[in-house]
């Protein structure tokens, strides 16, 4: 098994989902493995839009504001205005970006809880 230190550089979600579980056994441990996972991974700040909205202005993330398995909140700042959004909703402008590849496996790591 890749080491957790490594696992940015797998390139298979499933494979980093798999490292990012080791010695996770129950769902408490999961989710515990998930909120340390994005803690350490997400890179802020970072440009982003809202998720599936083909309009969506462009915002900075700028930090977490909670953190549990089922609902993280970042703090973003639109023209000024901080406001507060669901991390299911933030969608970062840089596709190659590792906060990219962060969210994507947060967002199938919560499915696969639910």
């Amino acid at each position: 098994m890749v080491e957790y230190e490594n696992v940015m550089k797998e390139k298979n979600q499933d494979k980093r989902i798999d490292i990012i579980l080791t010695d996770a056994y129950d769902e408490h441990e999961q989710q515990s493995a998930i909120c340390c996972y994005l803690e350490e991974y997400i890179k802020f700040p970072f440009k982003a839009k809202m998720r599936g909205e083909k309009n969506s202005k462009e915002f900075t993330v700028l930090r977490f504001t909670s953190i549990s398995p089922h609902r993280v909140v970042c703090k973003v700042d639109v023209d000024g205005i901080k406001i507060r959004v669901p991390l299911t909703e933030i969608e970062p402008l840089d596709n190659k970006s590792s906060n990219t590849t962060v969210i994507s496996d947060f967002l199938k790591l919560i499915e696969n809880l639910v």
